[in-house]
């Protein structure tokens, strides 16, 4: 059987890639190829038949995550498999809150993408890069301890977003700097705090 998909991505080469490749594939049909969310919703048909969309998680500077439910409303049978650079343990975890069904790396060799996206569709298992079910596994046995400081639990980008918020920038400059959407800040704000215990910029800026 041979299924359709789409992709939502922002990069042309990566687009021309995928979509030249698959267009020799006697497993999958790259239907429609957008830059955007919004364009996906626009020329979406029912007559598409779309089983599986692609999703860069990051569309001209701003994040594709919060889109997945807006994705999910207009196609809801079809899976939803982020497609992207990022393994942000954080991001990963925020893409399968808001409906993602899988989380692929890019990189990998267009057969095996093909593979991969043909066994989740034909219900073999879900997607995920290995680096991803790696960090997913270790973030459900990594030791919860008093005695662990707290700092160390925080990623990477989260202490990028504090040391920005402690040299007085706002939330549209850090999302500026770091290529996110306002929401997308004020999600890491949120982990932040939580992770820290504290409820305000201002404990954050006396620890």
């Amino acid at each position: 059987m041979k299924y359709n998909f789409a992709i939502i991505e922002d990069d042309i080469e990566i687009q021309k890639m995928i979509s030249n490749y698959f267009a020799q594939s006697n497993l999958l049909d790259c239907v429609m190829v957008v830059d955007t969310v919004e364009k996906f919703l626009k020329y979406h048909r029912e007559f598409l038949d779309i089983k599986l969309v692609l999703l860069d998680i990051s569309l001209h500077g701003q994040s594709s995550i919060y889109s997945i439910p807006r994705i999910q409303q207009r196609n809801p049978d079809g899976e939803i498999i982020m497609f992207t650079i990022t393994d942000d343990t954080n991001l990963i975890f925020q893409a399968f809150a808001y409906g993602a069904t899988g989380y692929l790396l890019k990189g990998m060799p267009m057969p095996d993408l093909e593979r991969s996206l043909y066994s989740v569709l034909a219900g073999e298992g879900s997607l995920l890069s290995p680096a991803v079910a790696k960090k997913i596994i270790k973030n459900f046995i990594y030791p919860s301890s008093n005695a662990l400081q707290q700092t160390e639990a925080l990623t990477e980008r989260e202490q990028i977003v504090i040391h920005q918020l402690k040299d007085g920038h706002t939330y549209n400059e850090i999302a500026q700097k770091l290529g996110l959407s306002i929401n997308g800040v004020r999600y890491y704000i949120k982990s932040i705090y939580r992770k820290l215990q504290i409820n305000s910029r201002g404990e954050l800026l006396r620890k």
